[in-house]
């Protein structure tokens, strides 16, 4: 007889005469509470008897991370219900007193777990995607260069990139190993590699030691849902394991981990083949757009972009030669045509193909495109934008500012002065600034041309209030 899963146990939950004196305080009690019921309030319950602790699992969870183990091939794999962020805290605390380089082009929460571990940190360029204003792979020849500059023991890159951008993850592991130090692949956009040959082949398999991924991203799993996948010999489960017990939550949502195990169940079952017929579908959708006049899809046909190997289920759209900007193009879809995408900039803007997309989806979206594309405008060659989003000047150690004074000054005000918290336009969530990065000329017009356009523009404190907080200067 195969084991009970989870979603089982949970299923046959309501029809046990078990009078719940525990938490959580709405008791299952949906007929008092009738709006808990269609958010799966009758599945909602904390560590009862037989449901396992996600902080110490030896039971129907354990056998979930196994399970999901066995299914990407790593060597351990631990659930988290407080996304990437979380996986991503408890990887530099167990990996990251020796030092962390890390690719300036990663997301936020990467730098934050940096600052509030106290580890050093150190960054290493991304390189570009000439033509449509993104950045590229982590090249393993700079990564074993800044390696030996700086004796970091561990490398954090992200691959794939919000638009798909993927680096040789093989070749950086030989970098970081030949350095002595662990690779920490950031993959939390890519998911479902590993899951499907139509698909570059996942960091897990690649030579990565750990890999964070989030499952609600591009799989069919609720969102806060995360893996972290240790993958080599190098990385010691026994801290990782105590780091997502310190840095998730001690009471997980038992509804969110049973979308996990339906994943996990519908993969095991053959779901594989849903990506197949998504990597064919995207494949026409680019034939296709090879064909448009004015927008570009990044991988349709491209010759600046030959070279750049991509997830194409990121569809970057890139409209330098159109008379208006991706935050335009943005609302053009969702108010004309009823598509949200999922973020833009000032260059273009990313649609984003996922295992619950299929033929019909991308059918659509092309039709909109094609609209867009047709209308008779001028081409357009100018933009108040940067080429790339620029970063700010390092100038103080990141774990040095919060010893500085700090004051807040309006953002148009703060150019010169050294950056008190990270500044990022969301998505993607990349920071602009960094603490102790001096506020750059190029910095201040990005962030206000995004802010016109409707973009948020974003930081823990200040920003959305118009100021910047900034380091007070010493006498």
């Amino acid at each position: 007889m195969p084991k009970d899963t989870l979603f089982d146990m949970l299923a046959r939950l309501g029809n046990e005469d078990i009078l719940p004196m525990h938490m959580p305080g709405h008791k299952r009690a949906l007929s008092a509470f009738p709006w808990l019921s269609s958010l799966g309030g009758a599945f909602d319950i904390t560590e009862t008897e037989g449901f396992d602790d996600l902080n110490a699992p030896e039971g129907v969870l354990r056998d979930m991370e196994e399970r999901a183990a066995r299914l990407w091939g790593s060597r351990a794999a631990y659930l988290s219900v407080n996304g990437s962020t979380g996986g991503m805290f408890a990887a530099l605390a167990a990996c990251g007193r020796g030092g962390v380089l890390i690719a300036r082009n990663c997301h936020r929460s990467v730098f934050n777990a940096a600052e509030k571990l106290g580890l050093r940190a150190e960054y290493l360029m991304p390189s570009r995607v000439e033509g449509y204003g993104i950045f590229g792979e982590i090249t393993p020849a700079e990564a074993a260069k800044r390696l030996r500059e700086t004796g970091c023991k561990t490398l954090v890159v992200t691959s794939p990139t919000y638009e798909g951008v993927t680096s040789d993850i093989s070749a950086l592991a030989e970098a970081a190993h030949s350095a002595g130090a662990l690779l920490i692949a950031d993959a939390a956009h890519g998911a479902h590699l590993g899951l499907s040959e139509a698909f570059p082949t996942s960091a897990v398999r690649e030579g990565a030691d750990i890999v964070v991924t989030s499952l609600h991203k591009t799989l069919p799993a609720l969102t806060q849902t995360a893996l972290l996948h240790v993958c080599s010999e190098r990385a010691d489960v026994d801290d990782i394991a105590a780091g997502m017990a310190t840095f998730c939550t001690s009471s997980p949502s038992y509804v969110l981990m049973a979308s996990v195990d339906g994943m996990l169940r519908y993969f095991e079952n053959g779901g594989s083949s849903r990506l197949d017929a998504l990597a064919d579908a995207l494949s026409d959708f680019r034939k296709k757009a090879c064909g448009f006049r004015r927008l570009r899809v990044l991988g349709a046909g491209d010759k600046e972009a030959n070279t750049v190997n991509i997830d194409a289920s990121k569809i970057y759209i890139d409209c330098i030669k159109c008379d208006f900007s991706g935050h335009t193009l943005k609302r053009r879809a969702r108010e004309e045509f009823g598509i949200e995408l999922e973020y833009a900039s000032g260059r273009g803007a990313l649609a984003y193909a996922t295992i619950g997309d299929d033929e019909g989806s991308l059918n659509r979206l092309f039709a909109a495109l094609s609209a867009i594309d047709g209308e008779d405008e001028p081409l357009f060659a100018e933009s108040s934008y940067p080429d790339f989003p620029p970063f700010g000047e390092r100038v103080l150690p990141l774990g040095e500012v919060a010893l500085r004074g700090r004051e807040y000054l309006p953002l148009e005000e703060a150019e010169g002065r050294i950056a008190a918290e990270s500044v990022y336009v969301y998505p993607p969530g990349v920071p602009v600034l960094l603490p102790g990065e001096r506020v750059t000329a190029e910095c201040v017009g990005y962030l206000l041309a995004a802010k016109r356009e409707g973009a948020e523009v974003a930081a823990p404190r200040g920003v959305l209030r118009g100021k910047l907080r900034v380091t007070v200067p010493r006498e």
